[in-house]
């Protein structure tokens, strides 16, 4: 039997056909960053839309204090409040609440509310200003430093904006914001004694906003005595021979 050899097949592929590279117009180029950005406006917006507000308090760079004049004198403190609301303009909030935490050795911190505007001036010409005060504010003149006080307001904060004022809390048993934790605080000299006990003091401004919640502020007071020597209460002794102190808040 004769084999027949096998003829061996030649399988032809086909070349496939190359695809052409691709390109970006400028046109396209410019559609795709439009999207983008449209996406991230998009999922920004829907982000605030459920957030709301973003209400920050910023420590404050100081606290003042001044009496009050004439017989039966209070004490106020006095302090720059500044909130920053970082959202969008459509977002702007409220301040419902403001108070005033002071730390003491007692066994209840006395807190009290925001009174008033209040407007610190020092000027050589004091005494001529209060005579003008204006016929809607009160004004509270110790030497060259004038307080002009106005009635309280309420505080907004629109969105992507910032709000400073000066306010005043009376601190007197009359305007605790906490029944019974102000019982100390019956007068100028009292009070001025209550916050001459520690060498530390340390102040929290408590802002209660309608949509954000309760931001607080921070202010640490150093109250050691000038010059050499063991501590000497004398915040008392200046505020009732001045009627007025400026203190710097720590960082």
């Amino acid at each position: 039997m004769t084999r027949v050899p096998k003829t061996p097949i030649r399988r032809v592929t086909k070349e496939k056909t190359p695809h052409p590279p691709i390109t970006f117009t400028s046109e396209a180029i410019v559609a795709l960053a439009a999207l983008l950005v449209s996406l991230l406006s998009l999922s920004s917006s829907a982000w605030f839309a459920v957030r709301g507000s973003v209400v920050t308090a910023v420590p404050p760079d100081s606290v003042f204090f001044y009496r009050d004049a004439g017989k039966g004198a209070v004490l106020t403190a006095g302090v720059d409040t500044a909130l920053v609301n970082s959202a969008s303009a459509n977002y702007g909030d409220v301040v419902t609440r403001i108070t005033m935490e002071i730390d003491t050795p007692a066994a209840i911190d006395p807190v009290f509310e925001y009174q008033t505007l209040v407007t610190p001036v020092f000027s050589e010409t004091a005494e001529r200003q209060a005579a003008d005060c204006p016929v809607t504010s009160r004004c509270v003149r110790n030497n060259r430093f004038l307080a002009i006080e106005e009635p309280r307001r309420t505080l907004d904060v629109p969105g992507g904006t910032s709000r400073s004022e000066y306010i005043g809390f009376v601190l007197e048993k009359g305007n605790c914001a906490v029944e019974g934790a102000c019982d100390a605080f019956v007068d100028l000299a009292s009070a001025a004694g209550a916050l001459d006990r520690v060498q530390t003091l340390t102040i929290r401004f408590r802002y209660q906003l309608h949509s954000d919640g309760e931001k607080v502020a921070t202010c640490v007071l150093d109250l050691t005595s000038p010059g050499p020597g063991p501590r000497r209460p004398w915040l008392a002794a200046r505020l009732q021979d001045q009627g007025y102190a400026f203190l710097k808040c720590g960082r």
